[in-house]
Formats: structure tokens, sequence, C-alpha cells
């Protein structure tokens, strides 16, 4: 069971603020991968849901193509890229795509990656689409989690995501949201809704942030 929402905003803020103490690029070992981060890029170091999804994705994706949406890291494609799946991986940060693309050369696996605001520079269409979309939907929260990583006010980045998947999924192809229990869940379903889709939780976990503070993630397949 997650932490309460208080203790999980100081917990998340204070490991933020230690991650913005970086001001050039840093090493991690995350899981079986070496990873080098830029500063600028959402750290599985800090945050444990990367490492998460890409540990629980690959059972889910069988080895089809796959799509990811905010590539960060690259951490989590690299599961993808480690068990079969040709991949994809977009970000809207230049750095991140930079960063991705040294880490799938430094742990010797293939990929392809591309500048892009959601799909405005994708081509092709995939099997799979995931995005571990920004969870926060509205400004109460403090301000460390108002970042382009953490925030979506009023979930519109998301509802364009939603909105335009479809276009870019082959035959019988699944979109994939990550998610977690401190996201609107209610407010995802009633923008999957508006297409005439549904959520289906198609995995669920526990992440601990240190501290005694834990939060818990889901896979969703739209």
């Amino acid at each position: 069971m997650a932490s309460s929402r208080q203790d999980w905003e100081k917990r998340i803020s204070d490991l933020i603020n230690e991650a913005r103490k970086h001001h050039e690029a840093y090493p991690a070992q995350v899981g079986n991968f070496e990873l080098q981060i830029h500063p600028s890029v959402y750290s599985p170091k800090y945050f444990p849901e990367t490492l998460w999804y890409g540990q629980n994705l690959p059972s889910i994706v069988k080895g089809g193509s796959f799509l990811e949406m905010g590539v960060g890291s690259g951490l989590v494609s690299l599961h993808l890229a480690a068990s079969g799946s040709k991949v994809i991986g977009a970000d809207i940060n230049p750095f991140a795509v930079e960063t991705a693309k040294g880490n799938f050369s430094r742990n010797r696996q293939a990929g392809t990656f591309v500048v892009s605001d959601i799909f405005d520079q994708i081509d092709g269409k995939f099997d799979y689409i995931f995005w571990n979309h920004p969870w926060q939907i509205d400004s109460s929260v403090p301000d460390e989690l108002k970042t382009e990583k953490t925030f979506d006010l009023g979930y519109h980045l998301l509802q364009r995501f939603v909105a335009e998947s479809a276009n870019y999924l082959n035959e019988d192809g699944k979109v994939l949201l990550g998610t977690s229990s401190f996201a609107d869940l209610k407010a995802i379903q009633s923008i999957v809704s508006k297409g005439g889709d549904s959520l289906e939780i198609v995995r669920t976990g526990l992440g601990h942030l240190g501290g005694g503070v834990t939060e818990e993630y889901y896979i969703v397949q739209i």
C-alpha cells in the first residue's frame, strides 16, 4: 500500500531537490544497466518507477515493436530492447534523446531516438506505445512537482497523447500508460472514455523511495 499523499509529496520533493544538485552528467548503475544521466533528465537513480516499468513491460510487450514517449534516460526502452523488441524512443528534451542514445550504446543495445513533441516527429506504426506520463494534474502540488517531467496541468498533454495515439498503432496494437495511485485516475478514465475506450490495469507494484515512503505503480492498457 502506498504512503499518504502528504508523506509522498514531502519525500518526492526532497528527492527532486537532491537530483537538482547535479550540474553535469553523472553515472548510475540501475538494475542491470550502466547509465550516464544528464541533470535535466528524470533520473532513475532517485525515482524507482522507471526501473519498475522497465522490469515489468517486457512480459506484456513480448517482443513487439515499441515506442516510448518521454524516453528520458532510456532505461525503460533498454529493458525492451534487451528482451527483443524493436525500440523507438521520443522526448521533447534533446538532452534526453542524447542521454538515451548514449545509454543504448553503453549497454550495447539497438534503438532509434527522436526529438518530438508527443507524436509530431513520429513516423510508422507500433505494436505498443508506452508513456510514463506526468502524474500531477493541478497546481495545488508543491513547487518541486511543477516540472515538465512531473506536472501536466489539466492533463492537456495526456489528452493529446490519447487522441493521437491510435494513428500510430498497428492492427491490434495497444497503448500503455505508466501511472500511479498519486495520479488522478478518474480524470484519466474520463479522457480515455471520450474516445470510446476503457482502461484496464494490467500490472501493479510498489516502489520504495526511502525514509519509509512508498508509492504504488500501475501499467494501464487503453
